[in-house]
């Protein structure tokens, strides 16, 4: 109903939300892909608390490598401009959803249970307003730069996006091997009061990470030489602070509010996010630009993991190992901004790339210095090991 409203009253909507009706088809299809995208969300979701890491895992890569294919395809070969984006994330997502339904009706059949229906909703429901805020705000940037900046800025600033959203993608997935150990712990604890190892068990995922953050953000010249015209250059530090805040959000996937049931808690300060977000992004983007969105989305992406963490630790404490998470994160930091400054002083690039070299090293010793890079944790990344040795 919702989608058929849209279409009729897209060039309507688009000149409210956009202030330009040409980008009425936009908006419909970007709405389309949304929706394929959510409705796969809850077969995912059925695969990580199952413990099925693998499938999950695999349905992820598969719709981010599409996607990420057809983004770069529609913009930078085809060069349709801002609505290639759009294709992408409709195309992508309704292949894997399609798929996906076809081999969940043949595993399960087809049925419904009331109560367990009933259940899911009085966890679930509050949980509405942040749905429909996340919905919004992942394009609420976008939509602040194209009146504030540009509508061409858009585009660059969506393509450093995608590549920078190939850290979150590892997170994500990785999220999917320890999610089902943490819970089991938790609930095995019998006390909101006790850790339980969890701090302990988290650690090497903190790394890894943190560890596709720094990849990205290392080599993220290269990924936009190779992917992108050379106009797309200027993305660059949109990519670096983007890796930075997408490892912070590691601690906004912790699960402490979800398990003590205080989901209103969590739609409350999503509110707050967005409020935060909406006043920030129209602070830096119309001083700044499409740097400037990317520098309001880390201090967002701080302040809120930062509101988070400190209810989640009031309601099930986690006891994380803090000087190593401090360590590993400084590394991160120092990284992306540092390769900024020599891009900026054109340092000639075969400099550049022997210090990235020497900055991988550095990060890969620090993994050993730390015990994180061990056969044990190893294993455990690969779901083959519940528990962490160090």
């Amino acid at each position: 109903m919702v989608g058929i409203l849209i279409y009729f009253y897209k060039d309507n909507i688009a000149l409210w939300i956009i202030q330009n009706n040409k980008y009425g088809l936009l908006l419909f299809i970007t709405f389309l892909g949304l929706v394929f995208q959510s409705c796969g969300n809850y077969y995912l979701s059925f695969l990580k608390n199952t413990g099925n890491a693998k499938l999950n895992v695999g349905i992820v890569l598969i719709t981010s490598i599409i996607g990420f294919i057809l983004n770069i395809y529609f913009v930078s070969v085809l060069k349709i401009g801002p609505i290639g984006l759009s294709f992408g994330l409709l195309i992508s997502n309704a292949i894997i959803f399609i798929a996906v339904t076809t081999y969940f009706l043949k595993l399960m059949g087809f049925g419904l249970k009331p109560t367990l229906l009933f259940n899911s909703l009085k966890l679930s429901l509050p949980l509405v307003p942040t749905g429909v805020i996340s919905i919004i705000g992942k394009s609420f940037d976008k939509y602040i730069i194209s009146v504030l900046a540009s509508v061409g800025g858009v585009g660059t600033y969506a393509i450093s996006h995608k590549i920078s959203n190939l850290s979150f993608t590892f997170m994500t997935t990785i999220q999917k091997v320890y999610s089902p150990i943490v819970y089991q712990k938790m609930f095995s604890s019998n006390s909101m009061d006790g850790d339980n190892g969890i701090g302990k068990y988290l650690t090497p995922f903190a790394y890894f990470s943190v560890a596709a953050a720094f990849f990205v953000s290392l080599f993220s010249e290269e990924a936009l030489i190779i992917l992108a015209p050379q106009e797309y250059l200027k993305g660059l530090s949109v990519i670096n602070i983007f890796c930075i805040s997408f490892s912070i959000s590691f601690f906004a996937k912790q699960p402490q509010l979800m398990y003590a049931g205080k989901t209103g808690i969590q739609s409350i300060l999503s509110i707050i996010n967005f409020i935060i977000t909406v006043v920030v992004l129209y602070l830096f983007v119309n001083k700044f630009g499409i740097m400037g969105a990317a520098i309001g989305n880390l201090i967002v992406s701080i302040i809120y993991n930062a509101l988070l963490i400190r209810q989640g630790q009031k309601y099930y404490k986690i006891d994380y190992e803090w000087i190593k998470l401090v360590i590993i994160y400084t590394m991160l930091a120092f990284t992306s901004i540092s390769v900024l400054i020599l891009y900026s002083l054109e340092l000639a690039y075969l400099y550049r790339f022997i210090i990235k070299i020497i900055y991988l090293g550095i990060f890969i010793k620090i993994g050993f210095y730390l015990k994180i890079l061990t056969k044990e944790n190893l294993l455990l990344i690969f779901n083959k090991k519940e528990l962490v040795k160090v």
